[in-house]
């Protein structure tokens, strides 16, 4: 007897589960609360497999994203979705293909990859002062764990790719490309940058609280044109080994 209504629980919990997983997508929308600016084309499918036509949030953009629910990842009582976005060949388009997971610690990623324009990303950004920039940022996720502010563990790296910055008398510097390693720090997102690039930049940069931290130092190298060299006077005077100070 004892067994029998163990399978009817069973097969309940089963269909039901199975019911859950064929509501419209629209239909689970209509319970979420939406960031402010947050803007969704179309959506179709189901909370299984379904799509978005397009997603905007101020000036970024991503194209028609997709998701795919794996449904054994249930039994462990987490759900993790592939998403994907975007195309590897539209290198002007933002590209996504991330594993995604939420369970009662809340949201994650792993094994996650995302490539975005730098200039639809400066706009999100609390910057201490205005900035023109161009080229990708991609971001390689290891392993994040969502915490607050930000983060609660974060494995990664990022790199600034045809990195290019514009001067002050609107000429545009190129400076190739910049790299950093990830991490988490009492919940604020943290980059380390290494010194091998052409602006000698070893720094330290803080996401905290929507607000964007910088410090380190920096050395530009001689190839670079005349115009950065000079720049340097409005950063400060350089130290013994010729680097200087950044503090933003």
């Amino acid at each position: 007897m004892n067994k029998s209504w163990k399978l009817i629980v069973l097969l309940i919990v089963s269909y039901s589960v199975f019911m859950l997983l064929l509501t419209p997508a629209a239909w689970w929308l209509k319970l979420v609360s939406l960031p402010t600016g947050l803007q969704l084309g179309s959506v179709s499918g189901t909370l299984a497999q379904g799509k978005v036509s397009a997603v905007q949030y101020k000036q970024l953009y991503l194209p028609e994203l997709r998701w795919q629910l794996n449904a054994w990842q249930l039994f462990t009582a987490k759900a993790q979705f592939s998403v994907t976005s975007g195309s590897k060949q539209q290198a002007s388009l933002p590209y996504v293909d991330a594993t995604l997971n939420y369970g009662f610690s809340g949201m994650s990623l792993q094994n996650s990859l995302f490539r975005l324009q730098v200039a639809d990303v400066l706009p999100l950004l609390a910057l201490p002062l205005p900035m023109a920039a161009s080229g990708e940022l991609v971001l390689d996720i290891t392993d994040y764990q969502q915490g607050q502010p930000w983060c609660e563990s974060l494995q990664g790296n990022a790199s600034w790719l045809d990195a290019k910055l514009q001067s002050l008398s609107g000429n545009w510097l190129d400076f190739q490309a910049l790299f950093a390693d990830m991490h988490c720090e009492q919940g604020s997102i943290v980059m380390n940058t290494a010194a091998d690039n052409l602006l000698g930049l070893d720094a330290e940069i803080r996401l905290d609280n929507a607000r964007l931290q910088l410090n380190g130092s920096l050395k530009p190298d001689p190839s670079l044109p005349e115009e950065v060299h000079q720049a340097m006077q409005f950063v400060g005077r350089p130290d013994a080994n010729g680097r200087y100070t950044l503090k933003l």
